[in-house]
């Protein structure tokens, strides 16, 4: 499994991106065979460069979900070439070493981060107010979309956590059921739990609860770095007794 981070850059390439890592870095970091690597601790992500993409402030306002401002776009415009991290490793001491790549990154003037296993995008500005250490919620939000379809309200991009998304009947109410994946992934990335068929989950003690079914990820099967490898829990209300 592969998480795929988009960095749009104002350089031009892979020359003058490797001479602005010196500077910026001194040797920390280094590029070399479309490799990225940290020195120090030693780790590595492919590191892919693209020629500039038109479409790219369009993507960029569709995955940033309103957070895209006009300054924004102007400065995604801007961009000279689109730098792809290719990331092998899953979990979320993993995830961090993949930050510190994104980071200096963008201290190379990276203009803004998407993910492509889930659509969501920052602008390099919002990416770097961002502390993760401190809100494991807004660590989720800034790496998984929900979705909306006729069938279900579901999540995309779990598997940059190495977890399972999740998915609800639009039988439930959509802004119910958005709090529901989004307080079910985050119990999964915070907790580690291990689900079985049948198992039940609420918000809390007087909410509704919903049967946990563990399936493949029927929803985004055969979509290219949308689907989960890890499959899919899917959330049943459960009949009120009552």
């Amino acid at each position: 499994m592969e998480t795929i981070v988009c960095i749009p850059m104002p350089l031009k390439g892979p020359g003058e991106f490797r001479r602005k890592l010196v500077e910026v870095s001194g040797l920390k970091y280094l590029y070399a065979a479309d490799m990225l690597m940290s020195a120090e601790p030693s780790f590595s992500s492919r590191g892919e460069f693209y020629e500039r993409d038109e479409q790219i402030s369009l993507a960029f306002q569709l995955g940033g979900q309103g957070t895209i401002t006009g300054e924004d776009v102007a400065e995604l415009d801007t961009h000279q070439s689109v730098l792809y991290l290719i990331w092998s490793q899953t979990g979320l001491d993993e995830l961090y070493r993949l930050h510190a790549l994104i980071n200096v990154c963008l201290d190379c003037g990276g203009l803004g981060v998407k993910f492509e296993n889930s659509g969501v995008a920052h602008s390099a500005r919002e990416w770097r107010a961002k502390n993760f250490a401190e809100n494991t919620l807004d660590l989720l939000q800034s790496h998984v979309m929900l979705v909306g379809s006729e069938t279900h309200f579901y999540s995309t991009g779990m598997h940059i956590f190495g977890l399972p998304d999740a998915a609800v009947p639009t039988t439930v109410d959509n802004r119910e059921a958005g709090y529901l994946l989004t307080e079910f992934n985050h119990y999964q990335m915070c907790e580690s739990p291990e689900f079985e068929d049948g198992h039940t989950f609420s918000t809390s003690a007087d909410a509704p609860y919903y049967r946990i079914f563990r399936k493949d990820d029927w929803i985004n099967a055969d979509e290219e770095c949308f689907e989960n490898p890890f499959g899919r829990y899917l959330l049943e209300p459960v009949a009120s007794t009552s």
